[in-house]
């Protein structure tokens, strides 16, 4: 999975600000190691040997980390005759990155240059190598972000989509690929069309076939996010059957810290998420109001970091993987996910968090430009465009500052009468001192004009009840949330607005309905059924805020922990 660090910004209209910058810091990028640090690498790998121009891995491989000790490594980024060395290695340095440590598929090629003597490490023992040697570990978890950051930045993989953005299957395409930071290109048929004509005639396809990822020269017709995923290698794979001592759903700021505290604690984790690692936070173009991130940070680099560390701690972590049903059991709960695949949990988290409602607009779902979040990848669809906001929330103001930056005009729509109930003061005091933002008060979207494209929208104005047509070529939908509680079913006590009932939250009644067995009542962020809690968003009552959610996501852990110890002394008595 794809890491984001820092905000360094080189071409802000085509690169995510975290993803720029890498490449001009080589030293860390491509540092050369001691004695030492390859004394300590020989206990956690084999040594090996390669002849010139052997390949070592392909292309959707699973990748090992090598360290040269003698001759030399091209990493090369597949293309025919229009390969592309992206980077040598000579002795005492090494190849890797993000998808080393995670066992997932190579997005480029490793080439031996001469006569290649090395050291190999496995997925698991780097990863172990991580966790314990914390000096050299830090040194190569740097890099592999970098290497990542610059991968990304400029487009060096042999990933590329094929298709017209302003539809919604191939901007959701584009969303989950960037949203899950692999690096790709893209191609319009309207822009690129004599390079998108040879890619499908190389592939004996029509451009009915559009949109089409193509991977390791081989096509992915409008893939799923499961197929994709699946095909990249990048979610973890899953023994039917297999057990777990916590399973957590949904990897936003409030699964994301259950998992990292957990398996940091010695706990197996696997974590279930049906799109990519963040949750609403992974999408907020920039994270003001968080702890010790004075000049902020983006909510995709922020999530990527936590991503991260779980991962480095041990944590499976499961995208475009969907929990489709859950089952209270004692001693082990039984989550069936899609694909007919099924594993049990002692102790489950439930951080699925909320998404955004719809409003009632008809053919809403027929546009590929209808938003619901702000980040890096919408940013760079609308430069130079009109779009328009519905929402008057924090996140729709974080939306619209930073979409102003890219768009020709912003338009904030509004029930209301201001923004003064429902946003921070600080992003009112900034919205109102950008010129390109104009706010709409007591306005409702009723129409959006156009074919597959956005044209323009058709606003009522909710007091006089006249409408006004709107010229944008982008919406976003900020308006309220609804729990992701479905895969529940009748399993577990939620409120009137399907939100996890917690702790004190549940009263006699409610534990008797729902067959509590236990004589203790349940814990702060326990549900209805033992050992099950929710963090974040979804939880009934939580504090709807990203540090809110890290720390019940922490807490829950320590219940956890508390849980399967009077399991184990029941089981003991």
């Amino acid at each position: 999975m794809a890491t984001q660090l820092e905000t360094i910004a080189t071409n802000a209209d085509t690169v995510p600000p975290w993803a720029a910058g890498a490449a001009e810091r080589m030293h860390e990028l491509d540092p050369e190691l001691v004695d030492e640090e390859i004394e300590i690498l020989r206990e956690y790998g084999r040594e090996c040997s390669y002849g010139d121009g052997e390949i070592i891995w392909q292309a959707g491989d699973r990748g090992p980390f090598v360290l040269v000790l003698e001759g030399g490594i091209d990493v090369v980024r597949p293309g025919g005759d229009d390969e592309q060395v992206i980077i040598s290695h000579g002795p005492r340095h090494y190849v890797g990155e993000i998808v080393t440590m995670s066992g997932g598929r190579a997005l480029v090629t490793g080439r031996a240059v001469g006569d290649l003597r090395a050291l190999m490490v496995e997925s698991n023992d780097l990863r172990r190598l991580i966790a314990t040697e914390s000096e050299l570990g830090e040194k190569l978890l740097h890099s592999f972000i970098l290497r990542r950051m610059r991968m990304v930045a400029e487009r060096l993989s042999d990933v590329t989509l094929i298709g017209r953005t302003e539809t919604p299957k191939a901007a959701e395409l584009r969303s989950f690929l960037s949203r899950n930071g692999i690096p790709f290109e893209s191609l319009h048929p309207d822009t690129d069309a004599d390079a998108v004509k040879r890619s499908l005639a190389r592939h004996a396809l029509g451009e009915d076939a559009l949109p089409l990822v193509v991977y390791n020269g081989n096509p992915l017709v409008a893939p799923s996010n499961r197929e994709l995923a699946e095909a990249l290698g990048f979610t973890a794979e899953i023994d039917c059957g297999t057990t777990y001592d916590v399973a957590v759903v949904g990897s936003g700021p409030a699964g994301l810290a259950a998992a990292v505290y957990a398996a940091s604690e010695g706990l197996s984790v696997i974590v279930l998420e049906n799109c990519a690692p963040g949750g609403q936070a992974g999408s907020s173009s920039k994270i003001e109001n968080y702890m010790g991130f004075p000049t902020g940070i983006s909510g995709q680099a922020l999530m990527g970091r936590a991503y991260l560390q779980a991962q480095k701690f041990g944590a499976q972590i499961g995208v475009a993987r969907e929990l489709l049903s859950f089952e209270c059991g004692d001693p082990l709960h039984k989550l069936k996910i899609d694909g007919n695949d099924t594993l049990y949990a002692r102790a489950v988290v439930i951080a699925s968090g909320a998404v955004y409602r719809q409003p009632a607009i008809e053919r809403l779902e027929d546009f590929g430009g209808v938003h619901y979040g702000a980040s890096y990848v919408e940013g760079e669809m609308c430069h130079g465009q009109d779009v328009a906001i519905i929402g008057g929330g924090n996140s729709a103001g974080q939306a619209a500052v930073y979409l102003s930056k890219r768009a020709r005009q912003v338009h904030i729509l509004i029930r209301g009468a201001g923004l003064a109930a429902s946003m921070s003061d600080y992003l009112i005091k900034r919205i109102d001192h950008i010129p390109n933002i104009e706010l709409h008060t007591h306005s409702e979207v009723e129409e959006i004009v156009g074919d597959t494209a956005i044209e323009s929208l058709s606003v009522r104005d909710n007091q006089s009840n006249e409408t006004r047509s709107l010229e944008a070529s982008h919406l976003f939908i900020f308006i309220g949330a609804q729990p992701g509680t479905v895969f529940l079913g009748d399993e577990i006590a939620l409120d009137e607005r399907g939100f996890v009932l917690t702790g004190d939250k549940l009263d006699g009644n409610v534990l008797q309905a729902y067959g509590w067995p236990l004589e203790r009542s349940p814990y702060l962020l326990e549900t209805s059924c033992p050992r099950v809690f929710a963090a974040g968003d979804v939880r009934s009552g939580s504090v709807k805020r990203v540090a809110s959610a890290v720390g019940e996501g922490s807490v829950s852990v320590q219940f956890i922990h508390q849980v399967l110890a009077d399991e184990s002394e029941g089981a003991n008595s």
